[in-house]
């Protein structure tokens, strides 16, 4: 087994056989999630670390997860139309939803 030593003193985990495989990691878990996750692996007929895995990888995927976006959507509004207005002229419905006179 070789181990690549770089320049500044630093080993390349990548390199190492067992990087990421069967790696041990100490859990604190609360006593209700303790007793949840004994009862997902007796019910579901899983290990103890599977069930453990299950759990994480859903609680991820959920947590993770981008929420979906409400459509966005308007209601059209008939605002009727005055007779005595020229809807050709934009300077002058510009002047009145604006509530200014023109110069």
């Amino acid at each position: 087994m070789s181990i690549m030593m770089l320049s500044y003193s630093c080993i390349d985990s990548t390199l190492l056989p067992s990087y990421g495989h069967g790696m041990r990691t100490t859990v604190t878990l609360e006593p209700d999630v303790s007793r949840r996750l004994r009862e997902l692996s007796r019910t579901r007929k899983l290990s103890f670390k599977d069930a453990l895995n299950v759990t994480l990888r859903h609680g991820l995927e959920h947590l993770l997860a981008r929420p979906k976006a409400k459509p966005f959507h308007t209601a059209p509004e008939d605002m009727g139309v005055l007779p005595h207005l020229n809807y050709d002229n934009i300077g002058d419905l510009l002047e009145l939803a604006e509530n200014t006179p023109r110069k």
